[in-house]
């Protein structure tokens, strides 16, 4: 097993991510399913159309788009309940032209009621009906073989791959490591990690451990591991819970295996149980926005903050005017903080102090801070200050919803007063959040209020959907116009 050189450096510029993009086995299937639906409802529109305009037969449009939708709907129904969806294998996508036939049968005959009192009196539906029922599984069976192939193509090059690496270096991690050889599971062993190999006791396992603690929390914030096991015999119960607490902070998903009681580990939520090819499984926690999540992030961030910049571009140029005019220095104001797994980034803001503080002497904003120019108070009470940090989105560096970043040196003494702090690098840093919109903005003046904020941004994470972000930047205007916490 060649051993994984690990860059020891801590604060990582941001860069974009491997070149080789890897695809969600959910959202791939999903797109399958999506094609199928068009497929059905295609296969009822379209010999519609031909048999009434060279037909010359008038069609009932209505009842035809009605019985296609419910059909499609129906037959998706089928086809997840049977497992034609099953992601397990995606060098053998499910195409079984027997239970593809079934499903159109049920679906079709399903919405054959809708239309039966017309269909009584006219020839011309059942001959549609029939119609549509061959060209349906003809375009089914096409949307299934080109996506097999599609499918099987993209898994031999490793797009579906799976990185999992394993905590623990004794007999429990061997076996798993055996489980997980299956080439057929599109899995990619990173390797055993274990602080105690080579130390108090020798590995009786012929395992070769890739490295420490350390070096598996580095590898995953480095996107370079999407799943950890831990697998510690039941005894090392105290051992297990605080390895499992420091995963937790991390971008991806941690799991253990079952044979551990599951009050060994404390979070919020009771567990549910998986299985990782024959692995039985713990979940502690799942990866961030997983399967259509970064798709639909990433679509958020893009798109409503190309729509907000466009809004706020003819502001820039005044605001600019104002701080010259007040005080002399540049108009933006840049700061390094950390963003997704702790890559460091310059965060930028129009100035709004007669400092430009960074690095290891950087002293919050207080209420009546005599550093605030009248312009920066302006600007801060209202939040125009934060409009530049779009761009910082549209760069890939933040998002429009999430933990708000701080300095690198309140960044590190906020790492050491709180545990649960290293979480907020699980995600893209935001320019506003759910810790603001619940009153948390602002002045962190004490570790209670410390503790409530990073509270707040754990949960926006575990808890995340496209509503929620719809709502607090809804939430966000409102607390603008009060100037809520503003300082």
């Amino acid at each position: 097993m060649t051993t994984t050189t690990i860059d020891r450096t801590a604060d990582l510029p941001f860069q974009a991510g491997s070149a080789r993009t890897r695809w969600s086995r959910r959202v791939a299937a999903d797109v399958v399913a999506l094609a199928d639906m068009a497929a059905v409802l295609a296969g009822g529109i379209l010999p519609a159309a031909i048999y009434g305009s060279y037909g010359g037969v008038r069609m009932d449009w209505m009842l035809i788009a009605q019985s296609s939708l419910v059909a499609a709907f129906i037959i998706q129904v089928c086809l997840r309940s049977w497992g034609l969806y099953d992601t397990r294998r995606m060098d053998a996508f499910p195409q079984d032209p027997a239970a593809l036939l079934l499903a159109l049968l049920v679906g079709i005959g399903g919405v054959l009621g809708l239309s039966l009192p017309h269909a009584l009196g006219s020839v011309h539906m059942w001959v549609w009906y029939a119609a549509w029922l061959s060209a349906s599984f003809t375009a089914i069976l096409v949307v299934r073989i080109v996506a097999r192939r599609v499918l099987s193509g993209l898994a031999a090059d490793g797009r579906f791959e799976q990185t999992v690496a394993v905590f623990g270096a004794g007999p429990i991690a061997r076996r798993v490591k055996e489980h997980l050889s299956d080439a057929s599971l599109g899995i990619h062993f990173a390797g055993v990690y274990d602080d105690r190999a080579g130390e108090e006791r020798i590995n009786p396992e012929g395992l070769e451990v890739a490295g420490k603690l350390d070096d598996l929390i580095r590898a995953a914030r480095e996107e370079r591991i999407d799943r950890i096991v831990v697998a510690l015999p039941q005894a090392a119960d105290r051992r297990m819970a605080d390895v499992a607490r420091k995963l937790e902070q991390l971008p991806v998903s941690v799991h253990i295996v079952t044979h551990i009681a599951s009050d060994l580990v404390e979070t919020p939520k009771s567990h549910e149980v998986s299985r990782l090819g024959p692995v039985g499984l713990m979940d502690v926690k799942q990866k961030p926005f997983s399967d259509w999540g970064p798709l639909v992030k990433a679509f958020e961030d893009k798109v409503l903050g190309a729509l907000l910049l466009l809004v706020a571009l003819p502001l820039f140029p005044l605001i600019a005017i104002a701080i010259r005019l007040e005080s002399p220095g540049p108009v933006l104001f840049r700061q390094k903080r950390r963003g997704l797994n702790r890559r460091v980034f310059d965060v930028l803001k129009f100035r709004t102090m007669t400092v430009m503080e960074d690095g290891g002497d950087v002293r919050q904003a207080a209420t009546a801070d005599p550093r605030v120019t009248r312009v920066g108070r302006i600007l801060r009470r209202t939040s125009l200050d934060e409009l530049p940090q779009l761009w910082n989105v549209m760069r890939g560096e933040m998002s429009l919803v999430g933990p708000r970043p701080h300095a690198l040196v309140h960044d590190d003494e906020f790492s050491r007063s709180l545990e649960e702090y290293a979480g907020r690098h699980q995600v893209k840093p935001g320019i506003t959040g759910l810790a603001q919109v619940e009153g948390w903005r602002g002045e962190t003046q004490s570790t209670g209020r410390l503790k409530g904020r990073v509270e707040h941004d754990i949960a926006y994470i575990r808890s995340w959907t496209f509503w929620l972000d719809i709502k607090i930047l809804a939430r966000t205007l409102g607390a603008v116009v009060r100037g809520k916490n503003a300082v």
